[in-house]
């Protein structure tokens, strides 16, 4: 019967600390997405002071450009989809 006991508190304890690690990712990764966002709106900005116009929406120009993102454009770390800007160089989307 102990060790019933044990095995089924050992469990429970597992279980908590499972809840909480993994609800601890979805954060990390939210807070990622939200700091790749306002990283590629200041790059977007200095785009716009350099050349005098916003990059395409896609971001397909500004996102082979190493000297805006020498490590390429990131992709959401949420759901893995690509960033994209309205016509004030704000990023759409991702409001997770």
């Amino acid at each position: 019967m102990e060790l019933i006991a044990v095995v089924s508190i050992i469990g429970i304890i597992a279980a908590v600390a499972l809840t909480r690690f993994s609800g601890s990712a979805d954060e990390a990764k939210s807070s990622t997405c939200h700091l790749n966002k306002h990283n590629i709106e200041v790059q977007t900005q200095l785009w716009f002071r350099n050349k005098g116009r916003l990059p395409n929406a896609n971001l397909g120009d500004i996102g082979i450009d190493t000297n805006y993102f020498p490590d390429g454009l990131s992709k959401c770390p949420v759901d893995q989809s690509s960033y994209a800007i309205d016509n004030s160089g704000r990023i759409v989307g991702h409001t997770h």
